[in-house]
């Protein structure tokens, strides 16, 4: 009898050590779950179709178009390819203005409906550090003079082919 209570505290000791050791692992499991979890929301990992659900719905898209569109018309207007008879109603007659006022109408809803998209970058661009202004100044010289010297080597190989084809033929 002694033996078979020895038993049973052993089976129950190593069946508390057992659920103790799952509790734990269970435990690390979650806790790397989480850390991967947080990891992917702070380096902006999701998934295309959620972010563009969640964030963009598809009427900014068709907004956007729309604006695109009206743009597109008054632009066409102020340059002439498109005319408003001077006999329509309300608007004829006052062709510029109203390809004007489309113009500004379309300028402004593209930024509206480009500012969702625009929104989510604001915060990460204010963490940028930016170049002191003696910096920044040589780095725009250095690319003019870098175009400015391919430039002319590519109108002096213009010039030598050109040359030598005319010589040929």
């Amino acid at each position: 009898m002694a033996e078979q209570n020895k038993l049973n505290e052993t089976s129950d000791l190593a069946e508390k050590e057992d659920r103790q050791i799952n509790a734990e692992v269970q435990r690390k499991i979650q806790k790397q779950i989480e850390s991967k979890q947080e990891k992917q929301q702070k380096l902006g990992i999701y998934r295309i179709g959620a972010y563009l659900k969640e964030e963009h719905k598809w009427e900014n898209y068709v907004f956007l178009g729309l604006a695109i569109i009206v743009l597109v018309l008054g632009m066409l207007i102020l340059n002439g390819t498109l005319t408003v008879s001077d006999t329509f109603p309300v608007i004829g007659g006052h062709g510029t203005l109203v390809g004007a006022l489309l113009s500004a109408i379309g300028g402004v809803f593209i930024l509206y409906g480009l500012w969702p998209f625009v929104k989510p970058a604001l915060p990460e661009a204010k963490k940028i550090t930016w170049l002191d202004r003696k910096t920044f100044i040589g780095n725009i010289i250095r690319t003019f003079l870098f175009i400015i010297i391919f430039v002319a080597l590519f109108v002096l190989y213009d010039y030598l082919i050109t040359g030598i084809l005319s010589r040929i033929f």
